[in-house]
């Protein structure tokens, strides 16, 4: 009995030296989430971590982001990168992503196949106004998701190039209306755009014969129609504006515009 009993002491002691770094490692981890056992700062959570902690700088930048430390955080996790650690990489990016280094954060995101983070920036940018970051965030959603991502890609694209169009920089416009219809050959929005920037340059011919490529593909698209009535209207094209007025009736019969326009024509 006595050397059995011996012999249990010895295994817990033994037993205790193993265990004793994941329970610290684990105590440390819960302080730090919670802030307890008097953990109150980064300076106090980066020196009582345990040495053994298998992702110690990794918690050291979060606690430093969370105080908005970011400066600390990086020099933190910059020597965990590069690395195919998904769980740092996140990190990282948003890192990057705080300090304003957005291209460096969305191809993380773009490689990690987060297209949720790259959403969430993209309408973080739309806020800020940050025009060309959106249509890159939207470019790398894409990219993973073009079901889900194609539409805001292409009216996002759309806005810069109404932009440049609209203020009169409409030579600028005309190359990235006609990479968006590469881009989108079944949508006839940029079509309907890129006619009305041939329109304001006087190039009538140019801007029926781009109209014309859209007609086929447009079905209900009432914003379209009204856009070619107006265009074939102001090139003198009378029938093919009336008919396109119609159309966009038919397709919203209350609305007050296209009804004008129609009377317009049939009642010079």
């Amino acid at each position: 009995m006595k050397k059995t009993a011996g012999i249990l002491i010895l295994l817990t002691i033994i037993l205790g030296f193993i265990a004793y770094p994941t329970i610290n490692n684990n105590l440390w981890s819960v302080a730090s989430i919670k802030g307890s056992q008097g953990i109150s700062s980064t300076n106090e959570l980066i020196t009582t971590l345990p040495a053994s902690h298998p992702h110690a700088r990794l918690l050291q930048a979060r606690a430093a982001m969370s105080e908005q430390d970011y400066p600390q955080a990086l020099q933190l996790i910059e020597p965990l990168v590069p690395t195919t650690d998904p769980v740092i990489l996140q990190t990282y990016a948003e890192l990057l992503f705080s300090l304003e280094r957005y291209t460096d954060a969305l191809e993380i995101w773009h490689s990690l196949g987060m297209h949720n983070k790259i959403e969430h920036a993209a309408r973080v940018f739309n806020k800020l106004g940050l025009l060309d970051y959106e249509i890159l965030a939207w470019e790398k959603a894409y990219d993973i998701r073009p079901d889900i991502f194609w539409s805001l890609l292409l009216y996002t694209q759309m806005r810069k190039a109404n932009q440049l169009r609209d203020t009169g920089q409409i030579s600028e416009s005309i190359p990235l209306y006609e990479a968006i219809i590469q881009k989108f050959p079944t949508s006839e929005t940029p079509l309907a755009e890129l006619a009305w920037a041939y329109l304001l340059q006087g190039e009538t011919k140019l801007a029926v014969s781009t109209l014309e490529k859209a007609i086929p593909i447009s079905s209900s698209n009432y914003q379209f129609y009204m856009r070619a009535g107006d265009i074939y209207e102001q090139c003198g094209l009378f029938d093919h504006a009336l008919a396109a007025y119609q159309k966009a009736r038919q397709i919203f019969p209350d609305a007050m515009d296209a009804t004008k326009a129609i009377d317009r024509l049939q009642n010079p």
